[in-house]
């Protein structure tokens, strides 16, 4: 099995993410509320933080894997910017609740909630192209089929 270079990316992105994401969790278990500033804030941020991480960094991985099934267009295209989407959001979102456990700024929070929700949203219409382009070929090879 061969993967594309855009692939391979957003597989080592979604990665390191992943481990980013087990890395704090094992931070938070481990005595996190004596390290930062805030508390006990900092454990519930960092639980809401780590968890969205992880589930769309995988996420990034099935929708690229999806991807690359596709064939060339449209629809494959469009599940690319939704995994491109997602890994953005699952860095963006917690980088900003991890910022804020420490005292720091939170406004990169923001712009990955809108990037996941984006990922997720595009991931429906990709699919739906993708369902719909299936379709019209189905239709096209019984059309021809029965003209024969």
């Amino acid at each position: 099995m061969t993967f594309s270079r855009f692939a391979v990316g957003v597989y080592i992105f979604a990665a390191l993410s992943a481990l980013i994401s087990v890395a704090a969790a094992a931070l938070t278990s481990h005595g996190l509320a004596s390290l930062a500033p805030t508390g006990e804030a900092a454990v519930e941020w960092f639980k809401i933080a780590t968890s969205f991480q992880i589930n769309h960094a995988i996420g990034s991985i099935v929708v690229t894997a999806i991807a690359e099934q596709l064939a060339f267009g449209r629809p494959r295209m469009l599940m690319r910017a939704s995994a491109v989407l997602l890994a953005a959001g699952s860095f963006l979102f917690p980088v900003g609740l991890y910022s804020l456990s420490f005292g720091g700024p939170v406004f990169t929070a923001p712009y990955g909630g809108v990037s996941a929700m984006a990922g997720w949203a595009l991931f429906a219409v990709s699919a739906f192209l993708a369902l719909r382009a299936k379709s019209v070929e189905i239709e096209e090879t019984n059309a021809e089929t029965f003209s024969d």
